[in-house]
């Protein structure tokens, strides 16, 4: 099943950034990238490329594997892309 643990604020660039922690103990750092409409607090630089008009953007180990429309969807993609098919 997993679990996904992700920060409440987001980092400097903009980021969200945490783990995703298998049943068996492995994790894997999981970074979120709002989109650009996400309200941001006063630290975030402007100067992200990267983020998309629309999309949340899902890095796994530093790459960029999914986007998604809603946050809520987030943990779903993430347990798919890292947890076995049964």
């Amino acid at each position: 099943m997993g679990k996904l643990t992700l920060s409440d604020m987001q980092d400097g660039m903009g980021f969200f950034y945490g783990t995703f922690t298998d049943d068996y103990g492995h994790s894997v750092r999981v970074d979120v990238l709002p989109p650009k409409s996400h309200p941001r607090p006063y630290f975030v630089l402007d100067t992200n490329e990267r983020q998309h008009d629309t999309a949340w953007l899902i890095f796994l180990g530093g790459e960029e594997v999914a986007h998604v429309s809603r946050r809520e969807d987030i943990e779903k993609i993430v347990s798919q892309k890292l947890l076995p098919s049964t």
